[in-house]
């Protein structure tokens, strides 16, 4: 089975479907949004991404100042959209899995974790690009007893700060939660991938421009294959899921591995919910 572990939804699911179809995507994990505009947080590719200096620097910079724009502050919700998300699955359960999208510094964010999680959605989305949040902090803390309770793992694009960024004490604080860290870390590459190798509750989405071919195969060796899950991250960091199944299906790994990275990993962590 492949599975689309990473993708966000802001409007009809039926392209969706049509692509899922056309590239042969069995399923796909929907995320919500958190902006009244999309294309403030959409991100083409550049050569930065090919060079990790570039993109700890140059990228890191970039970022910093899309955070700090106005544009993004009049397009961010206080807390992010899953409607869409609860009607897809509901619509297309065979089709269709959902992570709730949170927002840890609103008041709202446990009842709405809650209420999705109830719903039939497999998983809590964190993006503290967007959302900055303290990850050492009680509001972070509380989604993660959710989310042990539950047994759903936690998915994390972190931020820019050390608070929202470093994952280390989460990790060992609650061993019983699956922790999937976006575009395999993004800046924090190296360090995401050693923290992988070392804990078995850590996991790596391959999604987006970020995770070049030459990092995926570096994952392949350091975390290996087992540990990773394929993403796409349409439409914010990615234009078309094709981009994401050619780099994996283009690693010089065999086809047993390629298939637990399609697939057959997350398929084993959503069984559990």
């Amino acid at each position: 089975m492949v599975i689309d572990g990473h993708r966000h939804i802001n409007g009809s699911c039926a392209p969706i479907l049509l692509e899922m179809d056309r590239l042969g995507i069995d399923k796909t994990v929907l995320v919500g949004v958190g902006v009244r505009d999309l294309s403030v947080v959409t991100i083409r590719n550049s050569f930065v991404f090919q060079s990790d200096i570039l993109l700890r620097t140059l990228g890191t910079f970039k970022s910093h100042r899309m955070v700090r724009s106005r544009k993004l502050r009049n397009a961010l919700l206080p807390d992010p959209v899953n409607k869409l998300v609860l009607d897809a699955v509901a619509d297309h359960p065979d089709r269709f899995a959902g992570f709730v999208f949170a927002n840890p510094e609103s008041p709202n964010a446990i009842n709405e974790i809650l209420r999705c999680l109830d719903a039939g959605l497999q998983g809590i989305k964190l993006a503290l690009l967007q959302y900055p949040s303290n990850l050492q902090g009680s509001n972070v803390a509380a989604i993660c007893e959710i989310a042990a309770e539950r047994q759903v793992p936690v998915f994390i694009h972190q931020g820019l700060t050390r608070a929202s960024s470093v994952v280390d004490g989460l990790i060992t604080r609650f061993p019983n939660v699956v922790f999937i860290i976006a575009h395999a870390g993004v800046q924090y590459f190296k360090h995401v991938s050693r923290l992988a190798a070392k804990y078995a509750n850590v996991y790596v989405d391959t999604s987006s421009y970020f995770v070049t071919p030459a990092k995926l195969e570096r994952l392949c060796r350091v975390v290996g294959p087992r540990k990773l899950l394929f993403g796409s991250d349409v439409p914010v960091m990615s234009d078309t899921a094709a981009e994401g199944l050619a780099k994996i299906r283009n690693l010089t790994v065999s086809s047993d591995d390629k298939r637990l990275i399609l697939g057959d990993n997350l398929t084993a962590l959503l069984a559990c919910r």
